[in-house]
């Protein structure tokens, strides 16, 4: 006589969010999630949407995005996400009512058993379900519903606003403390017009794959690599001074005694502290003095960092 066994997918935990940049907060969602997912023997997921909600419902006034998608997924499998779902935001998906949401997701992913989000979620037609009206609509549809308190910094909630408005200011050790890393960039290395290495310090320019851009002005910052991370002196070109507009849609890096070429190739700079705005300058002289004083400002803010 024989038996045929059964085997039963484990339990789905959803985050369920935007989860832009992948701050404090998101990851306080995330770290929710795990928790849920291993009280029941589970599985961790994210469930994301793309693209991003205000691009498709108010693209006049959507938010300029603090991450490519693909450092987001770095990121939220960092805290532990196994799964990571994206759902495309359609104007269709947008004009679903709360209780047609949820019933969605449970034929999207049968196995799933609750939803973890944080306290300013909204769902649904005209964000009709929110975090108060949640548990009790994922109750109706067979789930369980967990709502993660907001994370505060500076007496107010992180958010990706508030790091958005950091960026733009220049003020990056805020973003940092938001964040809970850097604010990084990604991007590709371009050739560009070899000023620096004329000058002696030959820089890498970078097109950022998103139009994000920390204030203009000199940075210490760090080049990204495979091989780890390396100091230097940033520059950010200021899109609105005529002055500047040789520089195109760039970002600048001076690494010391770093000579690898890296065109074409697919890099990430974060952003320590920014030492100065934009300096007009007399002459080749003037500008390579500058740098070097730039750079070892740079060199010392990445040491105090570190140290």
């Amino acid at each position: 006589m024989s038996s045929a066994s059964t085997s039963v997918s484990p339990p789905l935990v959803l985050a369920i969010g935007q989860f832009d940049g992948v701050h404090l907060g998101h990851q306080a969602v995330f770290r929710a999630a795990v928790e849920s997912a291993a009280a029941r023997n589970g599985i961790p997921g994210c469930l994301t949407f793309a693209p991003h909600v205000a691009q498709l419902l108010d693209p006049a006034r959507a938010p300029l995005l603090l991450a490519t998608p693909e450092q987001n997924q770095a990121w939220m499998r960092a805290s532990g996400i196994r799964q990571i779902h994206t759902l495309p935001f359609t104007r269709e998906f947008a004009a679903m009512g709360p209780a047609e949401f949820l019933a969605l997701l449970k034929l999207e992913f049968p196995t799933l058993a609750e939803v973890v989000v944080g306290r300013n979620f909204t769902f649904g037609k005209d964000r009709s379900g929110n975090s108060a009206t949640l548990p009790e609509q994922a109750r109706q549809t067979g789930l369980q519903a967990r709502i993660v308190p907001h994370v505060e910094f500076g007496g107010a909630p992180v958010s990706s606003t508030r790091i958005r408005i950091a960026v733009a200011a220049g003020d990056v050790p805020l973003a940092r403390a938001m964040l809970g890393r850097p604010f990084t960039l990604a991007g590709l290395v371009v050739r560009g017009r070899a000023v620096g290495r004329t000058l002696g310090f030959p820089t890498a320019n970078i097109r950022p794959a998103l139009p994000i851009r920390p204030a203009p002005g000199v940075y210490a910052a760090r080049l990204l690599l495979a091989d780890g991370a390396h100091p230097g002196a940033a520059f950010v070109p200021d899109p609105a001074d005529p002055a500047q507009a040789h520089f195109g849609n760039v970002v600048e890096i001076h690494v010391p005694e770093f000579s690898r070429n890296l065109y074409e190739h697919a890099v990430e700079v974060t952003f320590t502290r920014r030492l100065r705005g934009h300096i007009p300058f007399s002459g080749p002289d003037a500008a390579a003095a500058q740098i070097a004083r730039d750079t070892q400002a740079a060199l010392a803010a990445d040491a105090e960092e570190a140290g």
